[in-house]
């Protein structure tokens, strides 16, 4: 059935209820209207014609998880999340859902709810396509309300999150007492995640993910903090929040990278924990994970957690201690006098070897030279430096001295 432009303008008065038996008897079938949370706001009548997705969401005000999840994994929620026009969406009979067309109801960026209409009377057509066009934008004014209410809880429990993030609650009871007051369900286990890129709108380009994990989160200029966690689980769900989490990264930072035109993006976490006041631990450790990423793009590439840092973890702290302490690290600087002087590149060819953990192969290898010439390049760094490579002590001292150095040279 075709309308005419506007057509919606008439029942400018009628409310969300009436609004949804309005798109029911043009589409002569069953619609339900949900906000941007999957809650039930409004349905049609239907007679028998309906799933047990439909029934399940009326009987529940909210659509069933099972079949949000399904959704997510089929790309379902990302087209509607950025496409204008409606969403054709084939049955899923595993999940008691029949044959769907769905468009998101936008305020601008803002995706307000969405409208569903159940395709088992008869065929959507194109035509009918522009009907939920223009029910899409009827029913803007219906649900902005609504919606200055939810951002205003959402405001909240950001503020809350904050509060957290930055130490100012250490009872754990009182914590979880604040977050039901503001119907907050806290994870049993969570640790923090930090992302950083160059620009602005990470959550607008994570938001799919965001709502896919139900995560909370706040933006702090270039990084967006999350909070992730596991509802539920025993210690034993350490592994699995770990693996969650190195999956959210997997998916985002692949997102990301197509969007952001300048500079890096970097991503970190802390470790995990379950009681609350340590939150501020797991901020700290993703907040020391991402600058030290950054320092050290290379030799971190493919860690993400501050469990995985090893001696990265140590060298911030060990390099303050140094400009505490006024410490000149002279033979290392003997060696770049060196390399000055001749031309030549021996702290290039120390640092690899010591990368290489000491195999001659690899780091040769890795120089593109020839064996005999790292073995001259390695005995003329021994007899500068005075010390023994075959002495583990001393190379790893030699090791953490090298990467300090390269800190003032990042920075």
């Amino acid at each position: 059935m075709s309308v005419q432009p506007d057509y919606f303008q008439k029942y400018q008065h009628a409310d969300i209820e009436e609004l949804a038996d309005i798109i029911g008897d043009l589409l002569q079938n069953p619609i339900t209207i949900e906000d941007a949370d999957h809650r039930l706001i409004a349905y049609s009548s239907h007679g028998e014609s309906t799933d047990q997705a439909r029934w399940s969401t009326i009987m529940g005000r909210r659509v069933p998880e099972h079949v949000l999840t399904r959704l997510w994994k089929d790309g379902v929620f990302q087209e509607l999340l950025t496409k204008d026009d409606p969403v054709h969406i084939p049955a899923k009979d595993e999940v008691g859902l029949g044959k769907r067309v769905a468009i998101a109801i936008r305020r601008g960026s803002d995706v307000l709810g969405y409208i569903w209409a159940q395709e088992v009377n008869r065929p959507l057509t194109e035509e009918d396509d522009e009907i939920l066009r223009q029910a899409a934008r009827a029913a803007v004014t219906r649900l902005v309300q609504r919606q200055g209410k939810r951002k205003a809880e959402e405001r909240r429990r950001k503020e809350f999150l904050w509060e957290l993030l930055l130490g100012n609650h250490t009872s754990d009871a009182l914590i979880r007492q604040k977050a039901e007051s503001l119907q907050m369900k806290l994870p049993s286990s969570y640790l923090i995640c930090v992302i950083e890129a160059a620009g602005t709108g990470l959550e607008q380009y994570l938001y799919p993910l965001l709502m896919r994990d139900k995560l909370l989160w706040v933006v702090d200029d270039g990084q967006i903090v999350l909070l992730i966690g596991l509802f539920g689980r025993g210690k034993e769900g350490k592994d699995e929040l770990l693996r969650k989490t190195e999956q959210f990264l997997a998916d985002s930072l692949s997102k990301l990278v197509t969007h952001v035109r300048e500079g890096q993006v970097t991503a970190g976490y802390g470790c995990v924990y379950r009681a609350y006041p340590d939150i501020v631990k797991s901020y700290r450790e993703a907040l020391h994970a991402v600058r030290v990423k950054r320092l050290f793009p290379r030799e971190t590439e493919g860690i993400h957690g501050y469990h995985e840092l090893g001696i990265y973890r140590y060298l911030l702290k060990l390099k303050e201690w140094d400009e505490e302490q006024g410490y000149q690290n002279d033979r290392l600087a003997r060696l770049k006098a060196y390399d000055r002087e001749n031309q030549t590149a021996l702290m290039e060819t120390l640092e690899t070897y010591l990368d290489a953990a000491g195999r001659s192969n690899v780091t040769a290898q890795r120089l593109h030279i020839h064996i005999n010439t790292l073995g001259y390049r390695l005995r003329r760094i021994e007899e500068i430096l005075r010390v023994d490579l075959e002495d583990m002590n001393q190379r790893a001292a030699l090791y953490l001295e090298l990467k300090m150095d390269k800190l003032d040279q990042e920075r």
